[in-house]
This record gives C-alpha cells, sequence and structure tokens, in this order.
C-alpha cells in the first residue's frame, strides 16, 4: 500500500513543518506495507478501508493524544501487532474513559505495546488494556506515574501469557516483593525491567521464601535501584538459574560478593552491566565465566589489578566497556588484548591515563577487534583515525 505524508498547518495554506502542525497520511490502493512512523506531532489520518497489512504503528511524541486517535488505530488497524504510543506533549481530558471502551478490534493481533511517558495510566485503565489484549507478550509503561504495584500485579493475572514488562516504581516501598509478586502470577515471562526507584524505603521481605524458580526468566533490568541488596542478587541466583542478561547499573548498594555468588550460581549470563557500580571492583574473582560475552563497568572503581583479574576469568569477552573508569592505564588494557582472545570491542572513553602510542599496536595484539572507542577527542584527528581503521577496526571518537 502506498503512503503520501504531506504536513499542513491546522488552518490549512502552507507546507512548512512548524508549530501548530498536523501530520496528514492519506493511505490509497497499492502496494501492501507493514511499518509506519510518525513522529513529534499531532495526528489526523484518513483511510479509504481498513489497513490489514500495517502490523506496526510508532507515533511517538505526538504533539496531541485523543480518544478519537486511539479509537480510529483500533479500527483501522485490525491485525496491529505493535503500537507505540510513548510521550504523547498533550492528552485530551477524556483519553481516560477512551481507553476503559471495548478495543476488540485492536486486541485481535496486539502483542507489543508501549506507553510510556502517559500521566494518565492508572490501575483501572492498565488493568482494561491487559485484559482486552489477549496475544500481548510485550508491555513498556514507564514514566507512568499513577500506576502502583498492586495495579501492576492485578492487571498481569488477566494477561499469563505476557512475556515481557518494563515499568517504573515511583513512592512505594522497595523490597523484592513486587518484582516476586509479578513472577507468581505468570509462568511466561522471560524478561522484566524494573527501574528508577526514586525514593529509597528499604523493606525485608520474605517474598524469596513464597516462591518456585523460574527458569522461563532470561532478562532481569534492575537499574538505577538503590534498594537492592547482595541478599537480593543472591535471592536471584536461587530463582532464577537461567539469566542471560543481567543489568544492575547504578545500584549502589551491591558488593562484589553478591556478583560473584550469582555468577557461579547462573552460569548461563551472557551480558552483565555493573556500570557506576562503586562498590563493585571485582578483585576477588577467582572462577571462569565461560558464558559471559558483554561486561559494561563504566563508572566504577576498576584499576589494572582488576583488569588482570577479569582477563584471566572472563576469557570469551567479546565487548568490554570502561568509559570513565579514571584509574584504567595501558597495562591493563593490555592484559585485557593479551587474554580475551575473542575481544571485538572495547569502550575506553574518559580512560584519561591512556596513551596514544598505545592504540596503534592494538589490532596485532588482538586481531579480532572490530571497534575501540578512543579516551578524548581530542587524542586523535580524524585523519589519524582513518589511518588507524585502515588495519580493519574502526577507530572512533
Amino acid at each position: 500500500m502506498n503512503v503520501g505524508v504531506g504536513w499542513c498547518t491546522t488552518l490549512g495554506g502552507g507546507f512548512a513543518p512548524s508549530i501548530g502542525v498536523n501530520l496528514i497520511v492519506t493511505f490509497t490502493l497499492g502496494i501492501p506495507f507493514r511499518f509506519l512512523v510518525l513522529i513529534g506531532r499531532s495526528i489526523s489520518v484518513v483511510f479509504f478501508r481498513k489497513i490489514t497489512t500495517l502490523t506496526s504503528l510508532i507515533c511517538s511524541g505526538i504533539r496531541f493524544l485523543d480518544t478519537s486517535h486511539i479509537i480510529l488505530i483500533a479500527q483501522c488497524f485490525p491485525l496491529l501487532q505493535e503500537l507505540d504510543l510513548s510521550f504523547p506533549k498533550k492528552c485530551s481530558y477524556n483519553i481516560l474513559n477512551g481507553l476503559l471502551q471495548p478495543l476488540e478490534p485492536l486486541s485481535l493481533a496486539l502483542s507489543k505495546l508501549r506507553k510510556a511517558g502517559h500521566s494518565y495510566i492508572n490501575d483501572p485503565s492498565l488493568f482494561h488494556l491487559f485484559k482486552n489484549c489477549e496475544f500481548l507478550e510485550e508491555a513498556i509503561l514507564f514514566g507512568c506515574h499513577r500506576l502502583t504495584n498492586s495495579g501492576i500485579v492485578s492487571a498481569l493475572a488477566e494477561r499469563p501469557t505476557l512475556r515481557s514488562l518494563s515499568f517504573t516504581i515511583y513512592s512505594e516501598p522497595r523490597d523484592c516483593s513486587t518484582l516476586f509478586a509479578l513472577l507468581k502470577n505468570t509462568l511466561s515471562l522471560t524478561e522484566i525491567r524494573m527501574e528508577y526507584s526514586l525514593n529509597i524505603i528499604v523493606h525485608n521481605s520474605n517474598s524469596f521464601m513464597d516462591i518456585f524458580v523460574r527458569p522461563q526468566l532470561e532478562s532481569l533490568r534492575l537499574a538505577h535501584n538503590s534498594w537492592l541488596s547482595d541478599e537480593s542478587i543472591k535471592a536471584f541466583a536461587s530463582v532464577f538459574p537461567n539469566l542471560q542478561l543481567l543489568v544492575l547499573s547504578y545500584c549502589t548498594n551491591i558488593s562484589e560478593q553478591g556478583i560473584f555468588h550469582i555468577l557461579r550460581r547462573c552460569c548461563k549470563i551472557k551480558h552483565l552491566n555493573l556500570s557506576g557500580c562503586l562498590r563493585v571492583k571485582l578483585l576477588g574473582m577467582n572462577f571462569e565465566t565461560p558464558k559471559l560475552e558483554v561486561l559494561n563497568l563504566s563508572r566504577t572503581h576498576v584499576d589494572d589489578e582488576t583488569l588482570f583479574v577479569i582477563s584471566k576469568s572472563c576469557r570469551t569477552l567479546l565487548q568490554l566497556l570502561l568509559e570513565h573508569c579514571n584509574d584504567v592505564t595501558d597495562k591493563g588494557v593490555k592484559h585485557v588484548l593479551e587474554n580475551c582472545s575473542q575481544l571485538r570491542e572495547i569502550n575506553l572513553r574518559g580512560c584519561l591515563k591512556m596513551h596514544k602510542d598505545v592504540f596503534h599496536s592494538m589490532v596485532f595484539s588482538r586481531p579480532s577487534l572490530r571497534k575501540v572507542i578512543v579516551p578524548t577527542r581530542s587524542l586523535f584527528s580524524n585523519k589519524e583515525l582513518k589511518l588507524l581503521s585502515r588495519q580493519g577496526c574502526l577507530f572512533c571518537k
């Protein structure tokens, strides 16, 4: 199906995109299409008939969102699988009532819903959405301030087939009860992203004792949750034995002891993000991680001694991120290049103790390298970077 896209002012006349414009998309008969992105404007859509070939619609950051838009989307895209309505600039006062209306046409196929930045979304509206979207597999709900922990748990009970859930916790007590309550309601979740706990009110929780092992969970993203402790991390190791991706960036209350425990128990972990974890240095690591491919230690107190230990224990690394690790020098990086035989990318942005000369020999030391991010923009000229990149590895600022 052909897509005609044009800009016009709300008063008509003129086509320059400016504040106060609407995006008008007209669909005419032609070649089928499946993907449409409309970003940053209010939207009016004119259709000659239902569009049964469109499966993905992204309307991120549009200027104005009204109930009629959601109803129109439901009616005109009956086989829509992915819908992104994140971060609208403004919503009409009756948008919440619109969400509570039956969405049967939309629920026939919808599998991915992104509604980040929707302050009007509350517990009843989320419950309604989960109940009606029968095939929903992924929901992204960041920035929805009115949602509560209990509301998310209740809604999830209506959609036990959900595979991926991302949300933000704002004002309720911080412990693991929400995380484990979610897992009690579903056996299908393979990914949970629960980030940015803003108030630090740590409560002890016995939730670990009340849940069975959840081998299906492979991805756990818990960035900026300062309430997390080593005890929590150790419990994850028992409950999520098949974890492959773990993000704990800026979880400032955890130490290397908790990390060591989960790496020993969860031997399938491929991606570990510990950026901003200032208590984690990994010096006592005396075991190997045969599956670990991506390690992010940016903005930590990692030094050359740590890099030597990592180079011995994490030999299968493909990507190592060391942004703004102020104690890293040429010596530590050489250890990594020598022992991590499969390394393809290393990020050294902000590592100001690195010397220029070491970069000229990097590719010879480690032929598998394909990308190197240098410490500062001023270290190399663009011409020098191009010359370095002729070795088969991209050097960039």
